[in-house]
Parts: structure tokens; C-alpha cells; sequence
């Protein structure tokens, strides 16, 4: 804007010079001149440059106006969001820097920084569509901004998320506007069909002199907004020293997963199954990692990070490519292979089976598909067009955990299921609560009535034997009968060199 304003004051101040230098040579000629008749005419002259000189300077001036008035345009658009009208992203960490010089040089001034994310933003988008998603996302913006005071900040940063800088912001105070937060937040939006039902989570970070740079706040509060989220959503955490101890080990975790995945570091071992007369009809396959450095790393704790860093489909085709290439030494005892929902919705799967079937030489008919609950609840029609493909390969698909999640009669049916594994939560309880054996019978008739296998998974006492035959389940796992094994120790079961424990 400063540029445009210098240039219309040199162009005007320019085309003033020439005017006054016009005028001044024509007065000189006028004044010199005798004859009358050139005096009347030098007049129109003069009369009609002074006109000419009016009318530039007024569509200078005109035009100035416009081009300043169009950079004013440009620089809001690029400082703000289209859609709200909100400062975006750029402004923010503008006005974020400015606020921190002050708070870190002023005690008095304490200044917090806010991260408000949506809880399953991208599903009320699928749900909504784009436009109508919007919608909500301003109708959002509206009720941050009134509770926002005038030396306060809302901003949004991404398509689900906002920014808020709280100056004079001590921590009690801070508690209870996020929690207001939080509450205003989860009344439902008016929204093209009906309403949207939206939860938020926050993080907060709170401005000190230790801080080295205001992005440093920003980080911090997205830590703590992480956090939240893991926790459920739909609550406000602030930002703790051992959030940031936590995603840099979770970092290097990272890294050692990449080399091992690179360097052979994985190994695969089986869970044997087995029947009520305790003969091995079937193994689980499971993913081990022995890190030279860390020693064994747990599943749990390797499975999830492969699935969020973009692991997942390089980790689940080692175990499938692993557990066919064992499975070739075990005519027809069933393997299970654990399929993430995270190697289904990459679209690749079937492409990927149909590889390691290729490599492997190994027939699909004893290969069996573990797949979760939450799977078959949140992809619809995708996720039914890639399982039946699966199923068309040749594998059967088991459901595993059943009983934790929304155990649904409706996607039993619709879905190309084969066989159902009760969780061992229910298991481990069963002649302790009451409850557990009705709802284990309950899973077993209802795998009766719809022809589908069931298995029971945890069993660790011949107690829980005994009653699950009781109830009439037919299969077992779980260490009563054997921990994960390697496959060589599966060999020696088969060949009657080894013996399950039972």
C-alpha cells in the first residue's frame, strides 16, 4: 500500500511541475504579446490547459484511489481465510510474535496460545460435503469469535483447525474458557439436511521467557491438541514437557522402524489353535521386532506407529509375504494373517494378495483374513467392494475382538464374514462374573444361527476350557495351550516332535 501511495504522489507532484511550468511559459507570452487578438486566444489556451490540468489530476487521483484500494484487497486475501474471514495461518504467527515480545518482556502481561482442533473433521466433511461442511466451519468461527475479547485472537489455521491467542490469560482463566469452550463447541450446527453434531479438542501453550521462538508456543500447543484427540476428543489438555519427550522418541521409534523394515530386523512367530480335543487345527501369525539397540519392541507399541507413519502397507506386506512362505510347510492347517484398516483403505490390498500369492505359490483356501469391528463401521461400500474381492481371491475373513466394539447383527450379514473370534476380555472372566459366560453364549449361538466359525481367544486355564465347551465353543487360543511360537517350533508341533502345553 506504502508503494502505491509514493507513486501517486510522485506522478502527481510531476504532472503539477508541467502544469505550472505550461502555465507560466503561456503567461511570459501572454504578458510579451501586443496584439489583442493574441491575447483573446492565449486566454483560451490558458482556459483550456487549466481544464485539461482539472481533469488529469482528477482521474489521477481517481486511479490511485483504486490501485491503493486493490493492494488493501490482495493483502487481506492473503492474510486471511476466504471463508470465515478469519486471520489465517501467516497473520496469526504475525500476531503471535508480536504478543510474545510483550508477554515475555512484561510478567503482567501473560499470553496463552490455543489449538482447537475438530474430532473427526474429515467424516463430517464425507457426511456433509464440501459446502456444507463450511457452512459449519463459519457458523465455528462465529461463536470463537464471541467469546473473544477486543485484544484477543482467532484465526484459522487449517480446514479443521483454529488458533486463539489470550493475552492476560493466567492459568485459571485459561481452564475455564477452554472449557467453554469445549462446551460451546459440541452444541450441534444448522447444516444443509439437518444438524452436525461437532466435538473439539484443544491444546494450550503458555507463553514464557524460556520459550526461543513464538512457533515454538504453536508447536507446542498442536502437542498438547494431539493429545487430546488420543484421549477421546471432546476435552482441552495443556502442554507438558513429556509430550515433547513422547513425539521425539516416538520420532526415533520411527527411524529404527524404517532400518529394520530395511535391514530384516522383523521376524514373524504363531499362536497355535486348537479343538476341544486340543489337536492343532491352525496358527495366528504375529509380528516380532528384536532391535539391536532396544531389544524386543512391542506390537503395540510398533503396529500403531507403522499405521499413522505411512508403514503400514510395507509392515503388512512382510507378514502376509512371511506367513505364506511358513505356510507352505503346513498343508492344511489355517493360517491367520492380521489386515489393518489402514492397508484396506490405502486401495492396495487386493493388489498386494495378489502378489504374494504369485511369489509365494501358496493356495488362498487355507489362508484366513483378520480384520477388526471399526473396519466394517466406518468405510461402507468401500470397504464391502474390497473384502469381496478378497474373498473372490480365494481367502476366508475372520472377525477379530468380536464383542468390544458395535457388535452388529446387520453387518454380520451384509459383510462376507467367516469366522468370529470372542475377545479375551470375555474369556478371561468367564466362572468370575456371570455376565461374561451369557455373552460368550450369546456370540457362540449367534455364530450357530449364521453358520460362521467361532474361536476363543485368551484362554489361559483349563477352567475356561471346560466352561467354553460347556457353552459349546468349538476352537481355542491362547497360552493354556501355547505362547507365540516360531515357525520351525510349528513344524516340530505337526510332526509330533513338539507337544502343546495342554
Amino acid at each position: 500500500m506504502h508503494s502505491v501511495k509514493r507513486r501517486f504522489s510522485t506522478d502527481l507532484l510531476g504532472t503539477i511541475a508541467v502544469l505550472c511550468i505550461a502555465v507560466l511559459v503561456v503567461i511570459l507570452i501572454y504578458v510579451a504579446a501586443a496584439n489583442p487578438s493574441t491575447r483573446q486566444l492565449l486566454s483560451v489556451v490558458i482556459t483550456g490547459l487549466g481544464a485539461g490540468g482539472l481533469i488529469l489530476f482528477r482521474q489521477l487521483r481517481k486511479s490511485a484511489q483504486s490501485l491503493i484500494a486493490s493492494e488493501a484487497r490482495a493483502q487481506h486475501a492473503a492474510s486471511h481465510d476466504e471463508r470465515t474471514q478469519l486471520p489465517n495461518r501467516m497473520l496469526f504467527l504475525e500476531r503471535l510474535t508480536a504478543a510474545a515480545q510483550v508477554s515475555q518482556a512484561d510478567a503482567e502481561r501473560p499470553l496463552a496460545v490455543m489449538c482447537i482442533g475438530f474430532d473427526r473433521f474429515e467424516e463430517v466433511s464425507e457426511v456433509l460435503g464440501l459446502s456444507a461442511s463450511e457452512d459449519v466451519v463459519v457458523e465455528i468461527a462465529g461463536r470463537l469469535i464471541s467469546i473473544c475479547g477486543e485484544r484477543d485472537t482467532v484465526a484459522r489455521l487449517s480446514d479443521g483447525t483454529f488458533g486463539m491467542l489470550w493475552s492476560g490469560a493466567t492459568r485459571g482463566k485459561v481452564d475455564a474458557v477452554a472449557a467453554q469452550i469445549v462446551k460451546l463447541l459440541a452444541t450441534p450446527c444448522a447444516a444443509a439436511g439437518g444438524q452436525a453434531f461437532i466435538t473439539c479438542s484443544i491444546g494450550v501453550s503458555c507463553i514464557t521467557a524460556e520459550l526461543e521462538t513464538p512457533l515454538e508456543a504453536l508447536r507446542q500447543a498442536q502437542l498438547a491438541l494431539s493429545g487430546a484427540k488420543r484421549l477421546g476428543g471432546g476435552q482441552y489438555r495443556f502442554f507438558e514437557p513429556a509430550m515433547d519427550f513422547a513425539l521425539k522418541h516416538r520420532k526415533l521409534l520411527e527411524v529404527d522402524l524404517r532400518r529394520a523394515l530395511a535391514e530384516g530386523e522383523l521376524s514373524m512367530v504363531y499362536q497355535p489353535q486348537v479343538d476341544t480335543k486340543g489337536a492343532l487345527i491352525g496358527v495366528e501369525a504375529l509380528m516380532r521386532w528384536q532391535s539391536p539397540e532396544r531389544g524386543p519392541v512391542s506390537p503395540a507399541a510398533f503396529v500403531p506407529l507403522a499405521e499413522s507413519c505411512g508403514l503400514s502397507d510395507a509392515v503388512g506386506r512382510f507378514a502376509m509375504r512371511q506367513a505364506l512362505v511358513d505356510s507352505r510347510k503346513w498343508p492344511g492347517l489355517k493360517v491367520a494373517v492380521n489386515v489393518s484398516a489402514a492397508q484396506v483403505r490405502a486401495g492396495g490390498l487386493v493388489g498386494m494378495l495378489k502378489e504374494a500369492l504369485a511369489d509365494s505359490g501358496v493356495s488362498p483356501k487355507n489362508i484366513e483374513l483378520e480384520i477388526t469391528e471399526g473396519l466394517l463401521l466406518s468405510d461402507g461400500e468401500e470397504t464391502f467392494d474390497v473384502l469381496n474381492a478378497c474373498r473372490r481371491l480365494g481367502f476366508s475373513l475372520v472377525l477379530d475382538d468380536f464383542g468390544t466394539g458395535y457388535s452388529s447383527l446387520s453387518y454380520l450379514r451384509r459383510f462376507p464374514i467367516d469366522k468370529i473370534k470372542i475377545d479375551r476380555s470375555f474369556v478371561s472372566h468367564l466362572g468370575m462374573r456371570p455376565e461374561s459366560s451369557a455373552i460368550v453364549k450369546a456370540i457362540v449361538d449367534l455364530a450357530q444361527a449364521l453358520e460362521l466359525k467361532v474361536l476363543a481367544e485368551g484362554v489361559e486355564t483349563r477352567a475356561q476350557v471346560d466352561r467354553l465347551i460347556q457353552i459349546g465353543c468349538p476352537h481355542f487360543q491362547g497360552y493354556y495351550y501355547s505362547p507365540p511360537v516360531p515357525a520351525d517350533v510349528v513344524d516340530e508341533m505337526l510332526s509330533g516332535k513338539a507337544r502343546l502345553a495342554a
